[in-house]
């Protein structure tokens, strides 16, 4: 909790000294020009705005590790993860992005309805903040892959501990039926040192180049708590100069 409180402190006093100093610059009009006072106007409401969404993540963390209440309905994760496609295809010019089913062991080799019980705007947030990860840490031009299907929990697919794998949650029982969505990107991947840190609360891997895209720090350890909070869990598997695959791993909707 202390180092909790102290990296939320230096992540606020950051932006907050950057407002102070800018007003403070632009109390002085006599010495600026119209462009002067004008930009310093924008980089005060600009950190402002950082503030302000921090602020937002942080109540929203407050909440989960309270009780956390959802609007539960039915979801499909398919259409889910492809109006995500759409969305990411109008603002991530630089990364093609597709949509397919689950690759590997867990494939069944063509796309279905997956569908899982939870809060439609919360599991959205997830796959959105995961897509944006993708677009922010790796080079413009590469492929990411949105993958969905349903299997059932094993080392060998998903939502079970194995080497080279990790998780901020507890494994799911072994042969409960999941839907599963991943992102994997062809990227640069993680070193092992940088990927049992990535659901950590303000970690970076790379810590300047979050910050000048206003990242706080924040994004993977809501999405890991709300996939918990719905009886899953989010999970990394990645290797070095092989591209990350971040997997939500949801129950599936009961038969019946």
């Amino acid at each position: 909790m202390r180092r909790f409180v102290a990296d939320a402190g230096h992540e606020l006093r950051t932006p907050l000294t950057a407002i102070q100093g800018y007003a403070q610059l632009a109390l002085r009009r006599e010495r600026l020009s119209a462009a002067e006072q004008d930009e310093a106007h924008q980089l005060i409401a600009q950190n402002a705005e950082r503030m302000g969404l921090l602020v937002d993540d942080l109540q929203l963390l407050a909440q989960l590790d309270r009780e956390p209440s959802y609007d539960s309905a039915l979801v499909d994760l398919l259409s889910l993860a492809a109006d995500a496609v759409r969305t990411a295809a109008l603002h991530g010019v630089g990364h093609p992005v597709d949509l397919g089913p689950l690759a590997g062991p867990a494939g069944s080799g063509e796309l279905v309805v997956v569908e899982a019980i939870g809060d439609p705007h919360r599991l959205r947030q997830i796959v959105e903040n995961l897509l944006s990860n993708a677009r922010l840490h790796t080079p413009s031009g590469t492929r990411v892959h949105v993958r969905v299907g349903e299997t059932r929990v094993s080392a060998g697919t998903c939502g079970a501990d194995r080497p080279g794998r990790t998780s901020a949650s507890p494994p799911l029982p072994h042969g409960t039926p999941v839907g599963v969505l991943e992102v994997a990107d062809e990227g640069p991947g993680l070193a092992a040192r940088n990927a049992e840190h990535v659901f950590e609360r303000f970690y970076r891997a790379d810590p300047s180049r979050s910050r000048a895209h206003g990242g706080s720090g924040l994004g993977l350890a809501i999405a890991a708590a709300i996939a918990e909070s719905h009886g899953g869990r989010l999970e990394l598997d990645t290797v070095p100069g092989e591209g990350c695959t971040f997997r939500l791993v949801l129950p599936s909707r009961p038969s019946g």
